[in-house]
């Protein structure tokens, strides 16, 4: 008997509507390639695209043991190509009318991909196999590869006035494993009784710390040296240079996390504002829509 799957998401409609977005007449939020950042999304949109029209997209739970675990790594990739499709919006200007439906079905579709990993788990525990099924975001392991997603979707949760998704990505699709940064970014949605004091990733995450280690109430003065060194002047060394002293793990050009906590805050971020790795309209955007 197949297991019943009832999902999240409705990610075969949502690439159609995406598919309509006009990407001609868009002011980019920074300088690119346009021809080549247009090409980026429809090619991630593309291949969300596939996988939409696939069979492990509509029948996950046919699946069994190798075939199920194979099928949730579709899924996980899937999940990551939608986050970049979202930094691909971000890059070419889309506004946040339009980002936040496609941050939507997004999150849609990591709650599933989490359910598609219990049915993994369960199926090859079944046939006698146990390969130690991760949750769809696997944020602290070695080379951290998930862990820009997992600050892409709890900062955007803040940006795009989405706070009521922070719970079932935290508990979902994180699986509860969150280090201090994540602690903050979801705390304006779930009640903690302890922040975690690890950062689980260095690049650029160890930066934070002077953020962090406050004596008084937080304030943007830490995240402005933050912003230049770990961003700005980042993005303009060579890509060899990029890889020196391990992963970096931002969110791509933009500086997500710094936004997210500037509305979190609610404080005055003109100093931030300066940086042009800070998606100020982003933050206008939430404060806008938390006064309607």
């Amino acid at each position: 008997m197949t297991d019943a799957f009832l999902p999240c998401s409705r990610l075969p409609r949502a690439c159609a509507g995406w598919s309509a977005i006009a990407l001609t007449g868009l002011t980019p939020r920074r300088r690119l390639d346009l021809a080549d950042k247009r090409a980026d999304w429809k090619e991630a949109l593309a291949a969300l695209g596939r996988f939409a029209a696939s069979p492990g997209y509509a029948r996950p739970m046919d699946m069994r043991a190798d075939a199920a675990l194979d099928n949730y790594h579709q899924w996980q990739e899937a999940g990551q190509q939608a986050c970049r499709l979202l930094i691909y919006g971000l890059d070419l200007g889309l506004d946040g009318a339009v980002l936040r439906p496609i941050y939507l079905e997004t999150v849609a579709l990591w709650k599933d991909a989490a359910a598609v990993a219990g049915h993994a788990r369960a199926s090859m525990a079944q046939y006698g196999q146990d390969d130690g099924v991760a949750p769809p975001i696997a944020t602290i392991a070695t080379r951290g590869s998930g862990y820009p997603c997992a600050v892409i979707l709890l900062a955007l949760a803040s940006l795009l006035d989405a706070q009521d998704e922070v719970p079932a990505i935290v508990e979902q699709v994180l699986a509860f494993d969150t280090d201090r940064l994540l602690d903050y970014l979801s705390a304006g949605a779930i009640e903690l009784h302890a922040v975690n004091e690890t950062l689980f990733h260095k690049r650029p995450y160890g930066a934070l710390l002077p953020f962090f280690e406050q004596l008084d109430a937080a304030l943007p003065g830490p995240l402005v040296p933050y912003l230049k060194a770990q961003y700005e002047e980042f993005h303009r060394l060579s890509p060899r240079q990029q890889k020196k002293g391990g992963p970096w793990l931002g969110t791509y050009y933009w500086a997500l996390e710094v936004a997210a906590l500037s509305v979190l805050y609610g404080w005055d971020d003109t100093a931030l504002r300066a940086s042009p790795c800070y998606p100020a309209d982003l933050v206008d955007f939430a404060r806008v829509r938390a006064t309607a």
